[in-house]
């Protein structure tokens, strides 16, 4: 990488699928400990833990939501991605999040975890044929078409006000897990998977006792013309709500849907 790397002409893809992406950016974080002697002076730097990396981007929505970054599915499996023409294997997605605001296009924001080694030497720009021949998307995911629906969220109340924004996050722990001898795990583990929808309305109806409000809907995101593209149900309880208006804006309500994402265990 002895050029500055020009940002038009780096290519970003995941699975061999091309990701229209407006920002990349991949790090990693190397666990050390100071070893202090009995006489306080030091001995040396010892490894924690492995090398884990960090991986996130901003992409537009040209469709629908590859099933590899199903954040709340049963699958495990790493991802393989490619930035600046190197691969990086072992990608692990750990979250998803978007926000739907008016009239602007829908950014994914995703979040990685990887193990490994990357050649961040090898960094360079595509070929500049590569990327004139590269195809122009049909779709993208615009708010001016996107709702999350209103009807029915809580039981108790069949309807809420004029959503004036929403957004949407869904997460998980990945935990790793070693043979003693190796620095790449054998298994990247989900847990604790969860999403969240975060909603600014002018009226979210009665104010939210100690249990909360059991809440249920679902986010459309479509393109400009209406075309839908993919859709995000969510179903748990509404357990964060507050009121706030600030000058030359009108007072809105903001809360928070939260949901535990579980899965029906077998035994074998």
């Amino acid at each position: 990488m002895a050029n500055f790397i020009n940002y038009k002409n780096i290519d970003f893809q995941l699975n061999n699928q091309i990701f229209y992406a407006n920002r990349v950016s991949v790090s990693a974080q190397a666990s050390t400990e100071a070893v202090v002697l009995s006489d306080g002076s030091l001995l040396n730097y010892s490894p924690d833990g492995a090398v884990v990396g960090s991986l996130s981007c901003d992409f537009y929505l040209t469709g629908s939501v590859p099933s590899f970054l199903n954040i709340t599915g049963t699958s495990e499996s790493a991802v393989v991605g490619r930035f600046a023409e190197v691969n990086i294997t072992g990608l692990y997605p750990k979250s998803i999040s978007f926000s739907v605001d008016p009239f602007e296009p829908i950014l994914i924001s995703a979040e990685f975890d990887w193990y490994g080694s990357v050649n961040v030497e090898n960094f360079k720009e595509q070929l500049y044929s590569y990327g004139r021949n590269k195809a122009i998307p049909s779709y993208i995911a615009n708010a001016y078409k996107s709702y999350i629906s209103t009807d029915n969220i809580f039981a108790s109340e069949p309807q809420i006000g004029n959503v004036t924004n929403f957004s949407y996050m869904a997460s998980c722990d990945r935990p790793s897990f070693f043979y003693a001898d190796e620095k790449i795990p054998f298994r990247v583990a989900k847990m604790n998977k969860r999403c969240e929808v975060e909603i600014s309305s002018n009226s979210l109806g009665e104010l939210i006792d100690i249990q909360g409000k059991n809440a249920v809907t679902t986010i459309y995101l479509k393109d400009f013309y209406g075309t839908l593209l993919d859709s995000f149900p969510i179903s748990g309880v509404l357990n964060n709500q507050n009121y706030e208006i600030s000058e030359g804006q009108y007072m809105l309500s903001k809360a928070s849907i939260s949901q535990t994402v579980t899965e029906q265990k077998t035994l074998i």
